[in-house]
């Protein structure tokens, strides 16, 4: 079930409106990853499944996606291009627990966060990537 929780009060946070998607079978590392998310000012919306992330998508505003890149039936590069095709400017970030191999086939332009990741590290990538967007829809 998704946890769709408050959007966060933190006024200090420049990007305290933007809600970003977090897609991962892992509960743990999806809370973990909320929790980080939180202190930096976002708000969070969870989903266990590529399914669930997609059913999401259509229900709510997200700002950005953090999806895992090995889940179960529908993995994190496929669900990167079907979020492509269907939400052209959504920016997505890849996380792993495993080393990105060369017999992987990691779409152009993709950003991926190796886990275990730091606050530090997530906020940089977020940033990056939600400025990356800004940027494109000038």
């Amino acid at each position: 079930m998704a946890t769709i929780p408050t959007r966060s009060q933190t006024p200090e946070a420049p990007d305290a409106a933007l809600t970003i998607l977090i897609v991962d079978d892992n509960h743990d590392m999806v809370d973990t990853t909320a929790a980080m998310l939180a202190q930096l000012g976002y708000s969070t919306i969870s989903a266990y499944s590529a399914r669930q992330a997609c059913d999401l998508l259509d229900e709510a505003r997200i700002d950005l996606v953090l999806t895992d890149i090995r889940m179960p039936d529908v993995d994190g590069f496929d669900l990167l291009r079907v979020l492509r095709h269907r939400f052209h400017s959504l920016p997505i970030i890849l996380m792993s627990g495993f080393s990105v191999s060369d017999d992987d086939i990691v779409p152009s332009g993709a950003s991926i966060l190796e886990k275990p990741f730091t606050v530090d590290e997530l906020q940089n990538l977020v940033q990056h990537k939600l400025a990356q967007r800004t940027r494109e829809r000038r």
